[in-house]
């Protein structure tokens, strides 16, 4: 680039730099944070190239710009790599549509596992269309390395693979491309062998726990709607009127295209089983900028449509400014409200350690902006959530720590700080049950409603400390929680047979389940929980699945 060229990257470099500096953190963020103070192979949800990152980038500056850093970094080296790959004759044509992209701006400072995605789509897209061109052994290395930050920034990775190749069918059987595509797998695999010794959790997590809601017609139009907030509305129709009126001028195009409708389809018609996060087709702008880059060298952009992404460019800089300064009431919650909330419980608190009940988000900014230590108990008013992977349960088991519930909990006061409203109480003796695990025998069980199941099942403690099973100031009851309802709805008491009074850490005990079949008639989806006192009850067993007649 030369120097004309240099002067719009270095502003776009130095903007996001402002803005990372003096937005707050967002709670995904935050968890994103929390993986690099618990560095492994993988986690729940994301593989750890975002939390790597956010680690290297805050051991230089212990704040919001040093947590985004090599954010802005990857965001500014992303841009670049689109210039070069799409070689705009109009510089200018080129920095507005890359500025009105709303979700490609925010990609730019926001740490989440979409920022080095964007890097690593790009990369690929450049080696993928140095391989079609000369399948030597340089662009094959290049393609493999490409798959692999791909894959290791985020699992969509996988999805831009398969629906590239696609169309190409001279690579189906090609020795290069398959080559690349085992030296892509061979710097993935310490990922995959995490996901094996941890019994697949990731896997799990996307095919039984993320849509898990019932099928409503808004998850569909949240989807589609959402498309056009994604690339902006102007930029979304163009790439669909301009994939249904014209060919692809080469393969490297036709596979964009192929890239294109194969993420858009696939994520609408998985929003008909659940909700699906718009965002998730956000690598597709890369694709997006290429194809609309070289149909305006053939037809430049007409001045309404010049004007409409003036417009959306500057609503889009109106947007970053109330990230910053709290005048957006829409922008309040994520933005401004937990970090006040945060730093509002820490006065409650003091140097105790906090618990919350069903939030991620919570824990992590506690201990971004407060330090200390907090956690997070999650139960069936909630889900699982990456903090009953980790082992920090220790810190509150039967010792002091300030309990924030999430509802006007029975026994929990209210204190009003800040202007916020928490109900809280104060626990020195409670017994923590996460890591207490029941995996039973079968997955699959048939019964008559009225019958009186008897499961046969392995009681695990996970947990570094050991656990009372017959607490003398709590009680404890067991729970057969049906269809996943909350705890309160649905469910049976149990009876387990051979429970043990006490489980030391890594024993295991084998045990019966034994509960009334209600009266729900066809499949049903069941989990074995605890209750301890009148708190809500804890997810301890893997999903079965109950045939009643």
């Amino acid at each position: 680039m030369n120097r004309k060229e240099t002067i719009p990257l270095l502003g776009f470099f130095l903007l996001n730099l402002l803005q990372a500096a003096f937005t707050d953190l967002t709670g995904d963020e935050a968890l994103y944070w929390m993986h690099w103070n618990n560095l492994d192979w993988g986690f729940r949800d994301h593989p750890p190239a975002i939390g790597s990152l956010i680690g290297l980038g805050y051991s230089l500056f212990n704040n919001e710009l040093g947590a985004r850093l090599l954010v802005v970094v990857a965001g500014t080296m992303t841009i670049w790599l689109i210039y070069r790959l799409a070689q705009p004759k109009h510089l200018g044509l080129f920095a507005l549509l890359i500025l009105s992209m709303p979700f490609l701006n925010i990609y730019s400072f926001i740490a989440t596992p979409d920022a080095p995605l964007l890097l690593g789509v790009v990369l690929y897209f450049s080696a993928l269309k140095m391989f079609i061109e000369k399948q030597d052994w340089r662009n094959t290395l290049f393609l493999g390395v490409s798959m692999a930050i791909m894959v290791w920034s985020k699992y969509h990775g996988i999805i831009i693979i398969v629906f590239s190749l696609l169309p190409m069918r001279k690579f189906w059987f090609n020795g290069k491309y398959w080559m690349a595509a085992l030296i892509g797998i061979l710097l993935f695999s310490p990922h995959i062998i995490w996901q094996i010794a941890n019994d697949l959790p990731t896997i799990k997590f996307h095919l039984n726990d993320r849509n898990s809601d019932a099928w409503e017609l808004k998850h569909i139009f949240g989807y589609a709607g959402g498309q056009f907030l994604v690339f902006n509305p102007f930029v979304f129709v163009l790439v669909i009127y301009l994939m249904i009126t014209q060919r692809a001028a080469d393969l490297f195009e036709k596979s964009l295209r192929w890239i294109i409708n194969g993420m858009l389809l696939l994520f609408f018609f998985n929003s008909f089983r659940g909700r699906v996060e718009p965002h998730w087709t956000a690598p597709l702008a890369i694709a997006i900028i290429y194809l609309i880059i070289k149909h305006w060298e053939v037809r430049p952009p007409r001045r309404k449509m010049i004007a409409g992404l003036v417009t959306i460019t500057a609503f889009i800089f109106i947007g970053r400014l109330c990230m910053i300064v709290d005048v957006l009431p829409p922008l309040y919650k994520e933005f401004h409200r937990d970090k006040a909330k945060v730093l509002a419980v820490h006065q409650i608190a003091g140097e105790l350690p906090v618990c919350f009940m069903n939030t991620y988000q919570l824990p992590s900014l506690y201990m971004f902006y407060n330090g200390g230590m907090a956690h997070s108990i999650n139960n069936v008013e909630g889900g699982k959530n990456q903090y009953d992977y980790w082992n920090y349960n220790e810190f509150i088991n039967e010792k002091p720590f300030l309990f924030v519930a999430s509802y006007d909990a029975p026994g929990f006061a209210k204190d009003t700080v800040g202007g916020f409203v928490f109900d809280v109480r104060n626990y020195s003796d409670l017994p923590v049950m996460h890591d207490l695990i029941l995996w039973t025998d079968e997955w699959l069980h048939h019964y008559h409603a009225g019958d009186t199941a008897m499961i046969s099942a392995s009681i695990i403690n996970k947990n570094n400390y050991p656990v009372d099973l017959n607490n003398s100031v709590h009680t404890l009851r067991w729970r057969a929680i049906f269809n996943l309802e909350k705890f309160n709805e649905a469910n049976e008491d149990i009876v387990i047979e051979n429970l043990p009074t006490h489980l030391d850490p890594g024993e295991s005990v084998r045990v019966v389940l034994k509960f009334a079949v209600p009266d729900r008639r066809g499949k049903n989806y069941v989990m074995i929980a605890t209750q301890v006192d009148e708190l809500p009850a804890t997810y301890q067993s893997n999903k079965m699945r109950m045939m009643i007649e």
